[in-house]
Parts: structure tokens; C-alpha cells; sequence
């Protein structure tokens, strides 16, 4: 009895394993984890172009501790609507589900290349949209220009000349277009702002945040994404009353 028993198990078992194996191949891949920020340094560029962050640590024991301080608008950030709506949400005021939503990326490198000031236009979306799709309410919408590439070197990210920044950003139109129209979550950009460098109206940010749509700015690797099917995740500083507010943000690529 035994021995049948044992022989059935020889002859069951590598069935068994074939079927796990063949289970396990047919399992989805895990996902893919990319960051889409800067560490915050003391030697990031800042909007005026001086010193807004420090850190400091020390040993007390065993025990490594630090403090730092910083501007609410500076590394990889997010501009709440109260930064510019006297009355619109703070950080701590936003709805978390509006922090984990689908994203989109609008890759532009190569038209921002040639113009230092591009601005992201009205056909640029219907470009994407045609490729790949309407773009959903409650979407978070990333523009990839390649400036982040400049971001070690303060001097070339703020590219200031002619008495004004250089960078490229959303146009009025194109703002006006994911706001109102296509109702989405957040814009973000890898720039220092979601206007253009030489803005002085910021007409992109008085279109999305009066409409509870929040900036990320300062962004980063937002060329690593596909155009979609993949997962936002911003987690801002939760600082009670604040306008704007560091930022780690990821994507979750399926």
C-alpha cells in the first residue's frame, strides 16, 4: 500500500509542479515604480534664484536626527489653490483620492528642444487624444519637456536672460482645455512652473487652481512613463493651512 502510494505521488508530482510553474508564468509582472521627483538639496534651484532650504544633522548617541526648513514652493512641489484663490483649498484641505488618480504623459521634449518657451498647445491634446485616447475626468496630466535634465545646474533650469526665466509651460488654451473641459485632477510639468518662463500674469495657474485643479512642479523622469495606463501617486507635505507644499510623487506602471 505503501509503495502505490508513493509511486502515485512520483508520477502526480511533476504535474503538479508544471501546473504552478504554468500558473506563475501566466501571473500579471509587477509593477513598475517610478519616481517622478528631485531630493530636496540646498543646492536645488529655487524660484528667485536664492537659498530657501536648509538642512541640518547631528549625532545624539546611537541616534542620527536632523531638522530642516524649507519654502512651501520649492523642489518638486505642489501648488495648492489657495496659492493663488484667496478662499480655495489648502494642502491639508485637498481630498486625498484626488492624490491617487490615472495619469497621462504628454511627451514634448522634442518641440520644447527647439523653444525654450513653448507652451504646451490646445493641439498637443487633441494630438494625444487622437493616439491614445480621451483624457478622463479626475486624470492627473504630465507634460515631459526634458528640462529636468538641467536640474543639477541652477543657472541653466532658471535660464534667466532678457530680464526674464526661459521654460516651457501650458498655454492658456491648452490649460483652459484640460481644466474646463476634460474636468482633470492635477497638471504637472518638469519645469519650475506650469506657466511659461517669461509669464508674469501666470494666466495657466489662474485658469486650473480657481477650479480646484492642483500644479506639480518641478517634476521629474516624466519621459520614463507610456502616454498611459499607469498610477499617480503625490504625496505632499500635509502642512495645515499651507499654499504649497513639498512633494514625493511616483507612478505605478502596469
Amino acid at each position: 500500500m505503501r509503495r502505490a502510494v508513493l509511486l502515485t505521488l512520483a508520477m502526480t508530482l511533476p504535474a503538479v509542479v508544471a501546473a504552478q510553474q504554468h500558473a506563475k508564468d501566466l501571473s500579471p509582472p509587477p509593477p513598475r515604480i517610478v519616481d517622478l521627483g528631485h531630493p530636496l538639496s540646498d543646492t536645488d534651484p529655487t524660484w528667485s534664484g536664492k537659498p530657501v532650504f536648509s538642512h541640518t544633522l547631528q549625532h545624539e548617541g546611537a541616534l542620527l536626527v536632523g531638522s530642516f526648513s524649507t519654502d512651501e514652493h520649492f523642489g518638486t512641489h505642489v501648488d495648492a489653490p489657495a496659492h493663488f484663490v484667496p478662499d480655495g483649498w489648502t494642502i491639508d484641505q485637498i481630498p486625498a483620492i484626488r492624490f491617487v488618480r490615472p495619469g497621462v504623459m504628454l511627451d514634448l521634449r522634442a518641440k520644447c528642444a527647439k523653444n525654450e518657451d513653448y507652451r504646451v498647445t490646445k493641439d498637443d491634446v487633441v494630438l494625444f487624444e487622437r493616439r491614445n485616447g480621451v483624457i478622463e475626468p479626475g486624470t492627473i496630466v504630465l507634460v515631459a519637456t526634458g528640462w529636468d535634465a538641467r536640474w543639477s545646474d541652477q543657472a541653466r533650469y532658471r535660464n534667466e536672460h532678457d530680464g526674464a526665466m526661459h521654460f516651457p509651460g501650458f498655454s492658456p488654451e491648452a490649460a483652459t482645455v484640460l481644466t474646463e473641459d476634460r474636468d482633470v485632477a492635477a497638471l504637472g510639468i518638469d519645469t519650475l512652473s506650469i506657466d511659461y518662463g517669461p509669464s508674469t500674469a501666470y494666466e495657466a495657474h489662474h485658469i486650473t487652481l480657481p477650479h480646484k485643479v492642483y500644479n506639480i512642479e518641478n517634476a521629474a523622469h516624466l519621459a520614463d512613463l507610456p502616454p498611459r495606463g499607469f498610477t499617480v501617486v503625490v504625496a505632499p507635505v500635509n502642512v495645515k493651512g499651507a499654499s504649497g507644499a513639498p512633494a514625493r510623487v511616483f507612478a505605478i506602471v502596469r
